[in-house]
């Protein structure tokens, strides 16, 4: 599927089309408007511009800087625009706001997501964390927010990202034992933390991300080495020894004081906006999320670390809420390295198969977790090279259940499930209704397939879902 629809789906809206002084909107299709957009390389970009309806227009200096930058670089910049809501106790409701939608945008120059396509709006909201309140332009993934004001006349579009091997070639990392950052392990995932003493949520954030990584590195052979490194906005140092000292108990190396150029330069080479952030790569430089924040504070023990977008999870207390209205094929394990890198080898080819089937036939819709909460889905599965069986079906998760973990027990003693490992289940609490493999089947990644295929056609051996209190 095209890079373009799989962001913005289908339809986008034309802001300067005739008749939007009376509200009209013209729908245009994604592929037409953006048609010589490139993804990457040399062509037009995509700016994504993240705006806020109820904000007054003197007070969103940005929008005017924007449109400035974006006449002076046509054709070499094309925007499409997601208006959102700041969320401040304001009383609108849908109209107003959608009257605020429409205002917006009236006249704007450039394209943007329907008032009503309020998925797409929200993944890319959380795809990019976007702070409530903080207009900004995303540009390949990065926020150039900074970037776009300190340059009005546009002469370094597209504002290119220094290198993050480059910026930090030679720096000495303070820490109980420093070292430079061209010495760390290949294999060691980095966690860059934003921070500062004078941010109240930082002083928040700093206790649970220390004891999250302390988890991680304790469970998982994999990330042992995970290195914490903290990138510091404070303004004495004095207080930049105070924000040093939150993050010591996980072991934390720290961009020296000193090295102010690296510490004002790492925000824009990772595309930061904001403190406290949590942005983790890997050895090369290459961002694996660039939202740890939000993760951590859904994964507070750190299962799905790093938390990159991946079509197979590690079920948490958060996953068992999207069950409630999604069906969800679950594998149990024990609470074993080996065991859970099986897990992940024999559920994401299929999980992978249904994601890129999905992607197909509702562009936009199925980003691996994040599903719209209420719609249902006509959907073409296609369980043999020949056959297609439509099945209407809500959007389908795959997990992995550990066992011993809080989510991995409550489920199974909810529903009655023995306690045998492993367990493959597909669950249907919508439909109230279950399907698991007979114990003592080889679970390898063909069999793992034929299940999924028999309960998504519908022809698995189902079993009505009662919960556990009923059947004592």
């Amino acid at each position: 599927m095209d890079w373009r629809e799989k962001l913005f789906g289908r339809v986008l809206v034309k802001c300067d089309s005739p008749g939007t002084q009376n509200g009209k909107f013209e729908n245009v299709q994604t592929l037409e408007a953006l048609s010589d957009c490139v993804e990457d390389g040399e062509g037009a970009v995509c700016g994504i511009y993240f705006s806020f309806a109820n904000i007054s227009d003197a007070s969103d200096d940005f929008g005017v800087r924007l449109e400035e930058v974006y006449k002076a670089v046509f054709p070499k910049l094309k925007v499409v625009e997601v208006v959102l809501w700041a969320h401040v106790g304001t009383p609108e409701g849908p109209v107003e706001r959608e009257a605020g939608f429409r205002r917006t945008l009236t006249g704007k120059p450039w394209f943007a997501v329907p008032f009503h396509d309020v998925d797409t709006k929200r993944r890319l909201t959380q795809k990019y964390s976007i702070a409530v309140g903080i207009p900004t332009l995303v540009i390949r993934g990065r926020a150039v927010r900074d970037s776009l004001l300190s340059d009005p006349k546009g002469e370094r579009f597209p504002w290119p990202a220094p290198p993050l091997n480059e910026v930090l070639r030679g720096v000495e990392l303070q820490g109980d034992e420093n070292k430079l950052y061209e010495d760390l392990p290949a294999d060691a995932v980095r966690v860059f933390y934003f921070a500062a003493h004078w941010c109240p949520p930082c002083r928040s954030f700093a206790p649970s991300l220390c004891t999250t990584l302390n988890a991680v590195r304790k469970r998982r052979n994999k990330f042992a080495n995970t290195q914490l490194i903290l990138v510091s906005s404070d303004r004495s140092e004095q207080s930049y020894k105070r924000t040093v000292a939150s993050v010591s108990p996980a072991g934390a190396l720290s961009v020296p004081w000193s090295a102010s150029e690296v510490r004002t330069a790492l925000p824009t080479a990772l595309g930061v906006a904001g403190i406290p952030a949590l942005v983790i790569t890997n050895g090369e430089g290459k961002v694996l999320t660039s939202n740890g924040r939000q993760h951590l504070a859904a994964d507070p023990i750190g299962l799905n670390f790093p938390w990159g977008q991946r079509p197979v999870s590690v079920l948490t207390e958060q996953a068992l809420l999207k069950m409630a209205r999604h069906p969800a094929v679950v594998l149990f394990i024990d609470d074993e390295d080996s065991e859970i890198e099986f897990a992940e080898s024999v559920l994401t080819p299929s999980a992978e198969s249904y994601f890129e089937e999905c992607s197909i036939q509702y562009p936009g819709f199925c980003p691996y977790q994040n599903s719209s909460d209420d719609e249902t889905m006509d959907f073409d599965y296609s369980t043999t090279k020949t056959s297609r069986i439509k099945k209407k079906f809500k959007h389908v998760m795959f997990f992995i259940g550990i066992d011993g973990t809080d989510s991995a027990d409550m489920i199974r003693e909810h529903i009655g499930l023995d306690d045998a490992v492993p367990l493959l289940t597909a669950i249907d609490f919508p439909k109230q209704k279950l399907v698991t493999m007979k114990y003592g089947d080889e679970i390898t990644t063909d069999s793992v397939q034929n299940f999924v295929d028999a309960f998504l056609s519908g022809n698995a051996d189902f079993k009505p879902l009662k919960p556990y209190s009923d059947k004592c």
